[in-house]
């Protein structure tokens, strides 16, 4: 018992140590709750507890503009890895109004629609975040390459995939652990 066990928490710390998608955090520094709901952002954090903490820096009347809309954003980064992508397109809307957080916003309104299986919108909302001046290039090459994994369009794929390797080598990690589980039996899509 004890075996399967730790063969789970392994599974879990495997798979949720890396996302499904790349994300476009924006930063919020200090010690309230916007701050926390950007490390829960940062680190992949879901649950009602980072979801309760945003919504309170929210409704914090003392928040800057960009603070706010940052917070926006991370909420909405927070329902997608709770696999609540309805609940993450209404936060990242809001973080379409503000210029400091759009390009932001449009990337992780792609891996909502990534998660609702809406593949042709996710490759439009990441290609207009490149548009808008996302920083992190290398995450929307790493999300077109799951789109088009998806899609069973294997050689987009891995020329989306090598691209993101190519501008940010951590994501070979993800690979490597990836084909471990896969020929363990472990990984399935």
């Amino acid at each position: 018992m004890r075996k399967v066990l730790n063969k789970t928490a392994f599974l879990f710390l495997i798979i949720f140590s890396f996302q499904p998608n790349a994300y476009a955090f924006v930063t919020v520094l200090g010690k309230g709750d916007a701050s926390l709901c950007y490390q829960s952002a940062k680190t992949g954090t879901g649950g009602i507890s980072a979801v309760n903490i945003c919504l309170s820096a929210i409704n914090d009347i003392a928040l800057t503009q960009k603070d706010l809309y940052a917070t926006y954003v991370n909420l909405g980064i927070i329902y997608n890895n709770s696999k609540k992508p309805d609940n993450a397109i209404e936060f990242l809307n809001k973080g379409l109004e503000f210029d400091g957080t759009l390009p932001e916003s449009l990337l992780s309104l792609g891996n909502s629609f990534y998660l609702k299986k809406n593949y042709e919108k996710a490759i439009e909302l990441y290609d207009q975040s490149l548009d808008k001046g996302l920083n992190d290039i290398s995450a929307v090459y790493f999300n077109k390459g799951l789109v088009y994994e998806r899609m069973s369009n294997v050689d987009l794929a891995v020329e989306f995939y090598k691209k993101a390797v190519e501008l940010k080598p951590q994501y070979y990690d993800y690979f490597e652990k990836r084909a471990r589980l896969q020929r363990s039996g472990e990984w399935t899509n």
